[in-house]
């Protein structure tokens, strides 16, 4: 049977089954889904393996040049050794909102720097095959947001400045030059800088008796 794509192109479509009944359930399956297909532009596609898409990814990265080398390098780290494992073995139409919203609460789950990082590079990538006409949408778009957990605030407690400060003392004083140390603490209800000389990185030869 021939079937016009949403690209305007007709194409054959064909599907076998264990008696003909089957096979025209198999046949109006295959209709059903050529609402969602795509015959992209270039190299990419609603079939094209994920990893196709990286490499494709990488090289209009490279063309456009407008991003640090460092830059760059960062997300093919982040794309190969985060995003990868999950999504090697997927076409570009499997690739799910589903599919990556679960994959990046469990890459929270093991930091949020982690999922940040993956989402990214999700984004820009999946964001080329939907500019490349290979997708309907960029699933990454539809994924819940990423929160940042609460950072916790660090202070140091009166005794603590105290026995810095004792430490401190007992080293000899430095001359002109040397490295300053800031503690931040709460001091009666208000917070109080603390600054001290850091000691050399030797103390002094006793003096002989």
């Amino acid at each position: 049977m021939r079937f016009r794509d949403d690209d305007g192109q007709l194409r054959s479509v064909e599907a076998t089954g264990s008696t003909r009944k089957a096979a025209e359930r198999s046949l109006k399956e295959k209709l059903a889904a050529r609402g969602t297909y795509s015959a992209g532009m270039g190299e990419l596609s609603a079939d094209t393996p994920f990893p196709t898409l990286v490499e494709v990814w990488l090289e209009d990265l490279d063309l456009e040049d407008r991003i640090a080398v460092s830059t760059r390098d960062l997300y093919e780290r982040d794309m190969r050794t985060l995003v990868m494992p999950a999504f090697e073995h997927f076409t570009l139409r499997e690739i799910s909102i589903s599919k990556i919203d679960r994959f990046l609460k469990g890459q929270a789950k093991v930091s949020y720097s982690r999922a940040k990082h993956a989402k990214v590079v999700l984004n820009l990538a999946l964001g080329l095959a939907l500019r490349y006409e290979a997708i309907l949408r960029n699933p990454v778009l539809g994924t819940a947001r990423l929160r940042r957990p609460p950072s916790k605030v660090m202070a140091l407690r009166i005794t603590q400045v105290e026995a810095i400060r004792h430490a401190v003392g007992a080293w000899r004083r430095g001359g002109k030059g040397q490295p300053q140390v800031y503690v931040h603490c709460p001091v009666s209800c208000a917070d109080a800088m603390v600054k001290y000389q850091l000691p050399t990185l030797s103390r002094a030869a006793p003096t002989p008796r």
